[in-house]
């Protein structure tokens, strides 16, 4: 009996020793993949063209296909391991194919994803609620570019995507958002 306890006391000791600073140790951050630059490159680009596509005088028809290739890129975005992809627990719902994992924090960034894709959700539901012939309000327009606009500076700085050359685009008549990396 001696024996056994002192055994399990000597496991349990290395145990705790091989364990402690593993778990003091700071992280190290996760290197994103190399296709997450041209993504992000990509978005930055659809959003300049759709904010000119919607201000001054909304453009229905030019901002369709805008709001299709938005959310492409956010699937594409996580299909490259640069997002976290939201769990599915629906039957019959497709998800997308991962070529790479997500290693980032999920934790900050998976809301943040969510977000996005309710606000582009959003933002294409006023267009084409307004393609039937009439033209969307600019006010609510301009409300949900902005937080659109929002949005994905923290998807940037809360997922450690780089930020694009250029910056993101910006309101006309208003500053543009700072970009955060951290």
């Amino acid at each position: 009996m001696k024996k056994t306890i002192t055994a399990l006391s000597l496991v349990a000791a290395l145990f705790t020793a091989s364990t402690i600073p593993a778990a003091s140790a700071s992280p190290a951050a996760p290197e994103l993949p190399a296709a997450c630059a041209g993504l992000v490159q990509d978005l930055a680009g659809k959003l300049t063209k759709t904010v000119s596509s919607l201000l001054p005088l909304p453009n229905v028809g030019a901002v369709t296909p805008l709001i299709g290739d938005l959310l492409g890129l956010v699937t594409a975005l996580q299909s490259s391991g640069c997002l976290p992809t939201p769990p599915v627990s629906v039957p019959g719902v497709p998800i997308p194919v991962k070529a790479a994992e997500y290693t980032g924090p999920v934790d900050q960034c998976l809301p943040v994803v969510l977000n996005l894709i309710s606000t582009i959700a959003g933002l294409g539901g006023t267009v084409l609620g307004a393609a039937s012939g009439a033209l969307p309000d600019v006010g609510k327009l301009t409300g949900l570019l902005t937080t659109l606009l929002k949005t994905v500076t923290d998807l940037l700085s809360k997922c450690g995507l780089p930020a694009p050359p250029g910056g993101l685009p910006s309101l006309p008549g208003l500053p543009g958002l700072p970009v955060e990396n951290s």
